[in-house]
């Protein structure tokens, strides 16, 4: 799940936030692993503090985030960021796109991101789906 549904999760205003939240709640009920580069923990807490978030509620959130006993993070190297080059060169992707990608195909798993753009960009190159298709 990249940054960008994550947040959305907790935007209930936005579109796509139920799809989003459902697919955490599933998520938390089976306890299936959350495969995620380590890159998503800054991430966060710069969407929500350019946001306007307080700093204790980013800091808390991404603590909360970080404690998940199902979310494991990947700490990138030479192999995984050889693949997220292969990715943003061939989709012509932002770097981060590209690494959650690379962190994807690395692990076998889905990635779901909330980023319309990544999700087209890299459909048929790795396992894909958004959320509302996963909840």
């Amino acid at each position: 799940m990249d940054t960008n549904a994550w947040i959305n999760a907790f935007h209930p205003g936005e579109e796509g936030s139920q799809d989003s939240l459902a697919f955490l709640e599933t998520i938390r009920q089976t306890g299936e692993p959350m495969i995620s580069p380590i890159l998503l923990l800054p991430e966060l807490a710069a969407v929500l503090a350019r946001g306007g978030e307080k700093p204790d509620n980013v800091l808390r959130f991404v603590q909360s985030v970080q404690d998940l006993l199902h979310q494991v993070f990947i700490l990138p190297d030479e192999t995984t960021a050889q693949v997220a080059i292969e990715l943003a060169q061939q989709g012509k992707l932002r770097g981060a796109d590209a690494g959650y990608g690379a962190v994807a195909r690395r692990f076998g798993s889905v990635l779901v991101p909330h980023d319309r753009e990544q999700f087209e960009r890299l459909r048929g190159v790795i396992q894909v789906a958004l959320p509302k298709e996963m909840a």
